[in-house]
């Protein structure tokens, strides 16, 4: 019996054993699902991420990884760029969420599900020796993406999440060796298996003294076996700053060959709304080729009245434009061809003229080239026609290729810069204009723009042929060459205020002050002149020695001195210089205002021409000197060589013709040495120059060189003011003066 109820009781034991035994498996179980599988999965996980990493040729940093069945938080991904990264990290993901498949899981078996990759900011960089932190990872997703492709790759493949979401991503790109820079504001991206869809959102690209682009938004489709296809909205692509196609819509699209890609897209100008151009052509990722067909039919400016509106451009209403370009490129750069009309162009500027300047017709018959390698702009056909006249522009620009930026070492004070405007290297023009008779040319200058040579008719034929090259490591090399062919040209017509009344006594108005105007007759009946005879041959030689050594043997002009002058003003990086014959100064001082206008230069040429052509060598020297500027209010050889040394002009000696020389180009400010009664050091050095060219030129014995050097210069000063006073009536002279820069007016 007791051995029947012990077996009986071990019978009811076993299942509360079972049970019991249940039990602890399952604490287990739970403890291992608790503890262990978070910490396993964790481990998994950041071995899984830097494997892929290291396989790309990086490291990488990972925050935190919060496991659980079925889903996977990562944060704080970071991934280097192999030692090339700037401020920041090739890549940063704020947080990675990815399901999978808990139960397979248990059983060491993975399938993913969805995938969402929040935050990511990617910033690829490249230094000044050309090296980035990207290129050699292209190249190794290249070699793992052959692998995913082959049979060996279905592993890799069977890994892919079910689908992949991408929000909040950023990217900046940054080039040291061009300056340029690439940002991504925003952007998310859709994959699924056969089909992906991307957007970025507030993209701009920038370049230092080139070309800057952007959009608003630009959206790629890829379809497994289809090439993508990429929308753009709210594009803008800026040649130069004030010069930006905007507004770019429309599509890339594969075409049915599968290599090349349709482009349909249009835009306006300027932020101004409106389909104002459209642009058609073909793509070829796999070439690197491109071919468009940029059109733009006849317009109103008006169109473009927000930013024409404060352009030099004015009455735009009535002015209408349109063009058509094809442009080529590939690998090694690009060509273009193309024509422009532009009809009843108005222009009002104060450096143009102090008019505005009306029906600028403009066609253009253009092509050209550019090389990327050597950085080489070419016209190589530049036919023009403005108001009837044809002419045609043809030349090539070259810029040197940058240096690294972070490189470049800052150079002295005075270094002169061996590249120009934009970083040019060397600049070849040629400006020519066939044959033309001279009244269709003088035609075309439109009356705003020569007022003075209103009522003028010529006969014969003008024709120029003008060529430029200039090497900015070398700018003393600059050459200058060719023709005008103005004399050929004959007037047979002249207006009644032509230099043809100076042959005679006549009247000279001169603006003392800014609105302030005085006159005073040039010729015998004012006491003040001083005909050619009575001047001193002191004061005549040294004037041509300083101003204008050939002026008895020239026309006019000193082609040589053109050049000078430029290459001057190329040094100096503007145009501080000038090539003014006498001819050309009495041209300005006399027939024209003094104002540096494009009107007036053009005005300048043509009067010079004829003045040459109707008046003496002596008649124009005897005019000039007899109305140029000596001090504040004071004009003339006579008035100044009686205040200045209290003499008649015919017995001023060679020092006092020389200090005349000196104070020529800034006569109210050099006065002050009159006011204290002292010569500035420049002065008396400048004067033992000119006395020294003088000698040099055979205008100066040995004897009367060795006399002048020991001359003293005394002023003989009247006692009326002093110098306090002088010096003041100084000041307020120089403060109230006109500014020839029409600008600064």
């Amino acid at each position: 019996m007791a051995t029947g109820t012990s077996m009986k009781r071990r019978r009811r034991r076993w299942p509360f054993v079972l049970g019991g035994s249940l039990v602890t498996l399952g604490a287990l179980a739970t403890i291992g699902l608790v503890v262990v599988y978070p910490r396993l999965g964790e481990s998994k996980i950041r071995a899984k991420i830097t494997d892929k990493v290291v396989a790309l040729g990086r490291t990488v940093t990972i925050g935190e990884v919060v496991v659980a069945i079925g889903h996977a938080t990562i944060r704080n991904v970071e991934i280097s760029g192999g030692g090339l990264d700037g401020a920041k990290p090739l890549v940063h993901i704020d947080r990675i969420e990815v399901d999978f498949d808990g139960a397979r899981s248990l059983v060491g078996s993975i399938a993913l599900g969805a995938a969402t990759i929040d935050g990511v900011d990617v910033t690829l960089h490249r230094v000044a020796d050309g090296r980035d932190n990207l290129r050699d990872v292209v190249d190794r997703l290249r070699a793992l993406r052959a692998l995913r492709s082959s049979p060996a790759g279905d592993a890799e493949r069977s890994a892919l999440p079910t689908s992949i979401t991408v929000t909040h991503a950023r990217l900046r790109a940054d080039d040291v060796v061009t300056g340029a820079t690439a940002v991504v504001g925003d952007g998310e991206l859709r994959w699924v298996p056969g089909d992906l869809v991307a957007e970025a959102r507030t993209i701009t690209a920038t370049t230092v003294n080139a070309p800057r682009a952007g959009a608003s938004k630009l959206v790629v489709h890829k379809a497994t076996g289809r090439p993508p296809e990429i929308a753009i909205e709210g594009g803008e692509l800026a040649l130069w700053p004030r010069l930006a196609l905007s507004g770019i819509a429309g599509t890339v699209v594969a075409r049915d060959d599968g290599k090349t890609y349709g482009i349909a897209l249009s835009g306006g100008y300027g932020g101004v709304a409106g389909k104002l151009w459209t642009a058609s052509g073909a793509l070829d990722p796999t070439a690197v080729t491109a071919s468009f067909d940029l059109e733009a039919e006849k317009f109103q400016l008006e169109r473009l009245a927000p930013i024409l509106e404060k352009s030099a451009i004015v009455d735009y209403q009535s002015t209408s434009i349109d063009t058509k370009i094809h442009l080529d490129l590939d690998r090694e750069g690009a060509k273009w061809s193309g024509e422009l009309h532009l009809r009843g162009l108005n222009i009002g500027h104060p450096m143009i003229a102090d008019r505005e300047v009306h029906d600028l017709d403009l066609a253009a018959n253009v092509a050209g080239s550019y090389e990327r390698k050597t950085r080489k702009f070419e016209l190589t056909r530049g036919d023009f026609a403005m108001r009837d006249v044809p002419f045609s522009v043809t030349g090539v620009i070259t810029a040197p290729k940058r240096a690294p930026i972070e490189l470049a070492a800052s150079p002295g004070p005075d270094a002169v810069s061996t590249s120009g405007p934009h970083g040019l290297k060397e600049l070849h023009l040629r400006l020519v204009i066939p044959p033309l008779d001279c009244q269709r040319v003088l035609t075309a200058f439109p009356t705003e723009m020569a007022p003075y040579l209103a009522g003028y008719q010529l006969t014969g034929v003008f024709d120029t042929d003008v060529h430029l090259d200039v090497d900015w490591a070398n700018l003393d090399a600059t050459q200058l060459d060719g023709h005008v062919g103005i004399k050929h040209c004959k007037v047979v017509k002249q207006p009644s205020d032509s230099p043809k009344r100076l042959k005679e006594e006549f009247e000279h108005y001169v603006e003392v002050e800014k609105g302030e105007w005085m006159s005073f007759v040039v010729g015998p009946s004012n006491e003040d002149f001083v005909p050619i005879e009575d001047i001193s041959p002191n004061v005549i030689k040294s004037i041509i020695s300083t101003e204008d050594s050939a002026f008895f043997t020239h026309r006019g002009f000193i082609p040589t001195e053109f050049r000078t002058a430029l290459v001057n003003d190329l040094k100096a990086g503007a145009f501080r210089y000038g090539a003014s014959s006498i001819t050309m100064q009495m041209v300005k001082n006399v027939l024209l205002y003094r104002e540096k206008t494009l009107a007036r230069k053009f005005q300048e040429l043509f009067l010079t021409w004829h003045v040459e052509n109707t008046l003496t060598k002596d008649r124009i020297m005897e005019i000039y000197l007899n109305v140029i500027e000596y001090g504040p209010g004071l004009y003339g050889i006579g008035p100044a060589a009686k205040h200045y040394f209290g003499k008649v002009a015919k017995d001023l000696n060679p020092v006092e013709a020389a200090f005349f020389s000196t104070i020529l180009p800034n006569p109210k400010d050099r006065y002050r040495q009159y006011c204290n009664g002292t010569l500035t050091k420049w002065t008396s050095d400048k004067i033992e120059r000119i006395l020294g060219i003088m000698h040099k030129r055979d205008r100066l014995t040995q004897e009367e060189y060795d006399t002048a050097l020991i001359t003293p210069l005394l002023f003989q000063k009247d006692g009326t003011e002093t110098e306090e006073e002088c010096m003041k009536r100084v000041k307020k002279a120089i403060k109230n003066a006109r500014p020839t820069n029409p600008l600064k007016r």
